[in-house]
């Protein structure tokens, strides 16, 4: 839909009479996107970009590409906003790289692609649908199984300690663990058989204390907060620790 949108849109800007006010909407308005798309599109010549898919959420736009590769952009570039957060995200990603081996949930595997001046970070399409996007009662039908997906998750990274990591991390404390802290909006869901597929955009990953995982699964969705998915996975965590120590 937003390829769409945003096409009509740099089409509908053409008419704009003055050159300054043309930039200034598809830069603040479309985020620049035709040059981004551009630059995708001289880099990757073999690469049909008719089936492209086009995202967007927090600070990125998103380019899908046959359900097969993904490439994400910040909306606005600037050093710090393009190169900083993605830095962080892949540093994360790449030392908790020992969980993709013991969970079926997947997360992004990192690569940045400059292309003039564009930072892109391209990573594996993680297919399914955002669970913020489910049908409430769907969600609430299926809470216990998703809740212990979730758990078996957080579980298995707070057991992880990253050599890669520590300078990052500082003094280990006890209580406290590497987390994604803003799963809410970030959690993927296969709608038919309703399993997390995966968990995406960690740019906020940090060190910190556990119970602010929990928070950030409802943390800025007030849905979320009503299904109560925070209590019913702690409560799932906290079958998984007695279970298994």
């Amino acid at each position: 839909m937003w390829k769409y949108i945003f096409e009509f849109c740099d089409l509908l800007f053409c008419i704009i009479p003055v050159k300054k006010w043309r930039d200034y909407m598809r830069i603040h308005v479309l985020f620049d996107y035709r040059r981004k798309f551009n630059a995708l599109k001289s880099k990757y010549k073999n690469i049909k970009f008719h089936n492209m898919r086009l995202t967007k959420g927090g600070g990125s736009i998103v380019f899908i590409i046959d359900n097969k590769t993904t490439f994400k952009i910040r909306k606005y570039n600037s050093e710090t906003n393009n190169f900083e957060r993605f830095n962080h995200e892949k540093m994360i990603t790449d030392a908790l790289n020992p969980l993709r081996k013991q969970t079926k949930i997947k997360f992004p595997k990192i690569e940045f692609i400059t292309i003039g001046d564009y930072t892109f970070y391209k990573t594996n399409f993680i297919s399914g649908k955002l669970l913020v996007n489910i049908p409430t009662h769907k969600i609430i039908k299926n809470l216990d199984k998703i809740s212990t997906q979730l758990a078996d998750f957080i579980y298995k990274k707070s057991l992880l300690d990253p050599v890669e990591l520590r300078k990052i991390r500082g003094k280990k404390q006890s209580g406290f663990c590497w987390i994604h802290g803003d799963m809410c909006s970030n959690i993927l869901i296969n709608p038919k058989t309703m399993d997390i597929t995966g968990i995406i955009d960690w740019e906020w990953a940090n060190y910190r204390i556990l119970e602010r995982e929990f928070i950030g699964l409802v943390r800025v969705r007030k849905k979320m907060r009503k299904i109560g998915l925070d209590k019913t996975t702690k409560l799932a965590y906290e079958k998984i620790l007695s279970e298994r120590k």
